[in-house]
């Protein structure tokens, strides 16, 4: 590659092809058509939508591996087994 304008132009399309625009796709919803899609009833969708109890929390972090990052943060699973006295 020669020139600088060659390069600042290679850079600015390599870098809209990461971050630009995302390629379309055909994929789209008909919200009509529930016959074929299983539906969860009402007693599953309450269970669902609660909010977590404290010892169901507790309880997922005992069950973590040590050295084991709970995400998004990054923080190890033993700090938060020590902030709740799990150890």
């Amino acid at each position: 590659m020669e020139g600088d304008g060659n390069l600042k132009k290679f850079i600015t399309n390599y870098y809209k092809g990461l971050f630009g625009e995302p390629a379309g796709n055909n994929v789209f919803v008909v919200e009509s058509i529930k016959h074929e899609i299983p539906q969860v009833s009402q007693l599953e969708n309450e269970f669902l939508t609660n909010d977590f109890l404290e010892n169901e929390v507790k309880e997922a972090i005992f069950q973590k591996e040590h050295n084991e990052a709970c995400e998004p943060d990054g923080f190890m699973v033993e700090f938060y087994q020590v902030l709740l006295g799990i150890n």
